[in-house]
């Protein structure tokens, strides 16, 4: 069944998986992989950029963000029923 659109339902990646696993009324868990997903990405835009000259500083704010991301992470679990 296609989901309306302007729905969360009908854009939210990983829709389908979250009702496979019955996950589609635990907006925490959701909420929780899309955080997982931006970490994983987060850890790749720094692996790609080891061999640059992107100066390194700039490097530690994107560490700092991921660190940001796993502390909100952290605390949004405290809220999983």
């Amino acid at each position: 069944m296609k989901k309306q659109f302007g729905t969360y339902a009908a854009h939210q990646p990983g829709y389908e998986g979250f009702k496979q696993l019955g996950k589609l009324d635990d907006y925490v868990y959701q909420s929780l992989s899309h955080l997982g997903d931006a970490s994983h990405k987060l850890s790749w835009s720094l692996t790609v950029l080891e061999n640059t000259d992107v100066p390194k500083e700039l490097q530690e704010e994107i560490k700092q963000v991921l660190q940001a991301v796993g502390d909100i992470k952290q605390k949004l679990r405290a809220h999983q029923g």
